[in-house]
């Protein structure tokens, strides 16, 4: 096996995601033991780096969670399986997790099952995250509808608009440094628009970006079962 072979190359980068994930797990445990410990006695200062350590280790396991997506593409091999599942129960899981910004779910009528709604909530957590990013404090819609055979999931916030010319590369990894260059492209940390469309693809599901700024939409469409 060559040291250029993809299979190779994405199992190294497995193997080095799983190889940090060690020492991610050990500080994730030291915070929440001093978080505990130090409940009520910590001054402003120190809890706000505390919450400011927990924040960026979220983020950092977001973005080996990312790595591992990427690894299972350079392999040639599906970043999640395209599972069916109830997409009322993905989102609502996803609306329960606290997270910064003020969460509005609203679900239309027919939205049952699709094919790939096991993975959803991974999927819709980066769209979440990229929404967070690009509209800090700002509310969050997530919305769901059917249409015909179609699930229509819609992640709105108030942020820029992915710009019309960069919607069909958004999610790919051609785009992503383009994306990265425009205060209007939406560039999510550690890939995560790349990372968005290769568990799209591996569920069967299609993403869209749309919108206006201010309203700014990213769509997935998952095929009803």
């Amino acid at each position: 096996m060559s040291a250029d072979d993809p299979r190779l190359l994405g199992q190294l980068l497995a193997l080095l995601v799983h190889d940090l994930r060690n020492p991610v797990a050990t500080i994730g445990a030291n915070l929440s033991y001093v978080s505990e410990v130090g409940s009520g006695t910590l001054d402003t200062d120190a809890q706000e780096a505390l919450n400011d350590s927990t924040s960026a280790l979220q983020g950092l396991t977001s973005g080996l969670d990312n790595m591992a997506f990427l690894s299972r593409w350079v392999a040639n091999e599906p970043a999640a399986a395209a599972l069916e599942g109830s997409v009322v129960d993905a989102l609502r899981s996803v609306a329960a997790r606290e997270r910064p910004s003020v969460l509005t779910l609203a679900v239309g009528e027919g939205v049952a099952r699709a094919r790939g709604a096991q993975t959803l909530p991974r999927l819709l957590e980066i769209l979440l995250a990229n929404a967070e990013q690009h509209a800090a404090g700002k509310p969050v819609t997530l919305r769901a509808l059917r249409e015909g055979d179609d699930v229509i999931i819609e992640v709105e916030d108030a942020g820029r608009a992915i710009a019309a010319e960069l919607r069909d590369i958004a999610f790919t990894a051609a785009g992503q440094l383009k994306l990265k260059e425009r205060s209007d492209g939406r560039y999510g940390r550690s890939l995560g628009l790349f990372a968005a469309g290769l568990l799209a693809q591996a569920m069967g599901a299609r993403l869209e970006a749309a919108g206006k700024d201010g309203a700014a939409i990213i769509r997935v469409v998952l095929a009803a079962t």
